[in-house]
């Protein structure tokens, strides 16, 4: 009788769960490269269903022909970053350093100072000084640009690789749904899989509203520097909407380009205008977008996310910063489904 109680007070699913949860990690581990592309792989075949799922509502367009459509757009948009992103590194990275150099040559320290008259050992002191900052700082983006050109191909092969999983992914997604019985024991099946749809539905909430988010903000960000007359509108537009799904670090991400050509292109009035859309935005997006497109329903508290990101972009590298959101959401579910209920029993 007590042996039949106690095993009443915990589910064996509880423990599979994480054991599942702990190879991936170590599996991500052992094997970061193929794990990290299937995670992008898998990322964007969420992001491609969003689409697809409005396009399968059209009369005459199958599901698979939704997908397939939403699927090449998809691959396109990334071509069309993938292709403009390193022309406009390398092109405004050689005009920024030199109007660097020129500005630190015309820097006059008197009027600095306010016309006092200052000693020239100082002055030349000054000078010397700031010459050698622009010229490490000048040497160093000399060298991000090289780093930059030298891992191109390397860059390609990850993105077709990246771009076939992501398509393997959308077709095999039936097919793991079909067999995700298999996996739990048959005990406490109904529960587990009620669990795992459970979370997968959130997730797809997260990333459809995401997707929803990423338009708007790509658009009002695009027309944002169309109109502030900085160049390369659409693919900041872009750039902004792709790296709006990284929570915090997406608008840091997607500002350093674009003050970076409102700056060369336009001057310092382009820089205000530029600040000034970047910052109406995300503020649009944190207290208008945000709370009517996501709701309550994904309500994460700001540093519980923050800290995810850190800690998972230590664990796993840059696919760690995707993962935050999932895990977030994965422990939240999984406390409250299991934890909690096994320490009510005790």
């Amino acid at each position: 009788m007590s042996i039949r109680s106690s095993s009443k007070k915990y589910d064996p699913a509880t423990w599979l769960i994480l054991i599942y949860f702990f190879l991936f990690v170590v599996f991500y581990k052992m094997a970061p490269v193929i794990l990290g592309a299937l995670v992008f792989g898998w990322y964007l075949a969420m992001i491609i269903e969003v689409p697809a799922g409005y396009l399968s509502r059209i009369k005459y367009v199958t599901r698979k022909m939704a997908i397939v459509i939403s699927a090449v757009g998809m691959f396109v948009l990334l071509a069309y970053a993938f292709i403009q992103i390193i022309p406009i590194i390398l092109d405004e990275g050689r005009k920024i350093f030199p109007m660097i150099d020129t500005a630190a040559g015309e820097l006059d320290f008197n009027k600095l100072f306010g016309n006092e008259n200052i000693s020239p050992e100082i002055v030349t002191m000054l000078q010397d000084i700031t010459q050698k900052v622009v010229g490490k700082f000048s040497e160093f983006g000399v060298n991000i640009l090289n780093q930059i050109v030298h891992y191109v191909p390397d860059a390609m092969t990850a993105v077709i690789i990246f771009i076939i999983t992501a398509t393997y992914f959308t077709a095999l997604m039936p097919i793991i749904k079909k067999n995700l019985w298999r996996f739990f024991p048959g005990s406490t099946r109904e529960k587990s899989i009620r669990f795992i749809g459970s979370y997968y539905k959130d997730l797809r909430h997260f990333i459809g509203g995401q997707v929803i988010i990423a338009g708007i903000v790509g658009t009002l960000v695009g027309v944002g520097a169309f109109i502030s007359g900085v160049p390369y509108a659409l693919f900041l537009g872009f750039l902004s909407g792709i790296t709006n799904f990284i929570p915090f670090l997406g608008v840091i991400v997607a500002s350093i380009p674009a003050l970076l050509l409102a700056f060369t292109n336009v001057g310092i009035p382009g820089l205000i205008k530029m600040i000034i859309v970047l910052v109406l935005v995300n503020q649009l997006e944190s207290w208008v977008f945000a709370p009517k497109i996501q709701g309550s329903r994904m309500k994460i508290n700001w540093f519980a996310i923050l800290l995810m990101i850190l800690l998972c972009g230590t664990l796993f590298g840059v696919v760690g910063v995707l993962l935050a959101i999932p895990f977030i959401v994965f422990f939240r579910k999984f406390w409250t489904d299991y934890m909690q209920p096994f320490f009510e029993k005790l």
